[in-house]
């Protein structure tokens, strides 16, 4: 089974150029091209195309309610929330929480909780091109839990509403709750994406590393010259497929 990083360069030929990372440049530009690729067609390219395609019904002055409509800020922004998931999980693995000793599992506390996603998306809130819009605790909390999870695992938002062209900043009060400008919201994200761009393009930067574990990782590579995709060795076991690898065909 063949993973498609993007449009016309598998798994295989992954392998097949990370070989030459270390020694050749031309391999990394590449490599980074085949990423922004990715990127583009799995994430900015859908989003690019819901703003176009938003009918924009709030601006009219009348309208049939039986006219079709696409209001496409929901979907914007779940999307929004799953690419800076996966430009984060690029730049920065998890924090391991894990304490030594035996697990005392179901009984008591796992000895290996799950990863803080929480923090590390907080993390890439408070990246440069947000403006300081997620620095306060309070306000960067809110959104994870009103809009990241609220959208993800709710499919509505919580105390929060979202507006296409204000407020005039990222995040303004509002009431109980926040708005949130989605449009500069998006744009933030791919400020982020085109620094991080450039950033992997500078042969002496420490992303990288976790750059090219992250594309083996989504190959199931190990980076020992030869194929070793989790589900052909879980398959011969008799173990189940990790859902870690969902990311090569979802992500």
């Amino acid at each position: 089974m063949r993973a498609e990083l993007c449009f016309g360069f598998s798994s295989t030929d992954w392998e097949n150029l990370v070989q030459r990372l270390d020694h050749d440049e031309g391999a990394w530009a590449q490599g980074i091209g085949v990423f922004e690729r990715r990127m583009k067609e799995r994430f900015f390219t859908c989003i690019d195309a819901l703003v176009e395609a938003d009918t924009k019904p709030d601006l009219k002055a009348s309208g049939s309610l039986s006219e079709a409509h696409c209001i496409p800020g929901f979907s914007i922004m779940a999307l929004c929330c799953l690419l800076v998931e996966t430009l984060q999980r690029f730049q920065e693995s998890p924090a391991s929480t894990a304490s030594a000793g035996p697990c005392t599992y179901p009984k008591g506390p796992c000895i290996k909780p799950a990863a803080d996603t929480t923090g590390q998306f907080i993390k890439f809130l408070r990246r440069p091109a947000f403006g300081g819009a997620f620095v306060d605790d309070k306000v960067a909390k809110s959104f994870v839990r009103g809009v990241r999870n609220g959208i993800l695992h709710e499919a509505e938002t919580r105390k929060w509403v979202i507006w296409r062209e204000e407020p005039n900043e990222i995040v303004e009060p509002l009431e109980d709750g926040y708005a949130l400008n989605r449009t500069m919201f998006y744009e933030a994200i791919k400020k982020e994406f085109a620094s991080y761009l450039k950033d992997l393009h500078d042969p002496s930067s420490k992303l990288r590393g976790r750059f090219k574990k992250k594309m083996n990782d989504i190959c199931g590579y190990s980076g020992e010259g030869e194929r070793s995709f989790q589900w052909q060795a879980e398959r011969h076991s008799g173990a189940k497929v990790n859902s870690s690898r969902s990311e090569a065909t979802l992500a």
